[in-house]
């Protein structure tokens, strides 16, 4: 599962590589006498916004999905499909249905699918067998762009509910958190959940605006606003990683007899 993570912070990497450039680049060609490079610096700017958006929901959004299949992956291994969550069985089921229903195999995201396949992981995982598969394209879907209700809908399906209330205890986002505000000491219960729901809110709906409307809003986020917006689904993405992973050990190894005691003093 760490790789889903690294994946994610070397994607903010490049968004930060990409956020730096703007001003300089900008500066730079400021002066240029040619007026073909001079329209292209008065709509560069656009176009950043444009990128910037697009590629910071698509990152947030890929995470979530890879470290989902990730998860259902490593729990199909250890657990019988009838002893995972109803929730994601159900799902399991209902999206396998939908899935072969629509006709959509071989398209999208379901390219490499096919009926038979689709069919027979289904039959494997019904029929108790081990090993078995899931579907996992219906496994990470979701039915809305990725504010925190639907966040917590994904990862409830896993049997890790209200995840983005969890998040608001994490290291990580109350580092975030402290840092943007200029605190010195952390708020005691954590980040209030309403700043996860506004933060995805708006980046979700910046995303909506350019894919659907184009890119040139009046309230384009500045060079500052978008380090914010990069640390935030940073501190966000490695809160959830974290919770993902503290599930899994919990589940399977905190009663181990094998298990490794780690005492502080």
């Amino acid at each position: 599962m760490r790789s889903t993570l690294d994946e994610l912070i070397t994607e903010m990497a490049d968004l930060k590589a990409l956020v730096a450039s703007i001003e300089r680049v900008n500066s730079a060609l400021a002066g240029h006498p040619d007026s073909v490079v001079q329209q292209y610096v008065s709509i560069r700017r656009r176009f950043d916004y444009a990128a910037f958006v697009v590629a910071l929901y698509a990152s947030f959004e890929k995470f979530v999905e890879n470290i989902v299949s990730a998860y259902v992956r490593l729990e199909s291994r250890r657990v019988r499909y009838a002893a995972l969550p109803q929730k994601l069985t159900d799902k399991h089921l209902a999206g396998t249905a939908e899935l072969l229903w629509r006709g959509r195999l071989g398209e999208g995201r379901y390219v490499g699918m096919s009926e038979l396949g689709v069919v027979k992981n289904l039959f494997e995982c019904l029929s108790g067998a081990m090993p078995y598969t899931l579907n996992e394209a219906v496994v990470i879907a979701h039915d809305a762009n990725l504010r925190a209700g639907e966040v917590d809908a994904v990862f409830g399906a896993l049997g890790i509910e209200q995840i983005c209330n969890r998040a608001c205890r994490a290291d990580a986002m109350v580092g975030w958190y402290c840092a943007t505000q200029g605190l010195d000491v952390p708020p005691q219960d954590g980040v209030k959940r309403t700043v996860i729901e506004e933060r995805l809110k708006d980046i979700v709906e910046r995303r909506n605006q350019v894919a659907h409307r184009g890119g040139n809003p009046v309230d384009r986020l500045g060079v500052a606003a978008m380090n914010d917006a990069i640390a935030f689904i940073e501190s966000l993405s490695t809160s959830l990683f974290g919770l993902v992973v503290g599930r899994y050990f919990e589940t399977h190894h905190a009663a181990s007899p094998n298990r490794i005691e780690l005492v502080l003093r």
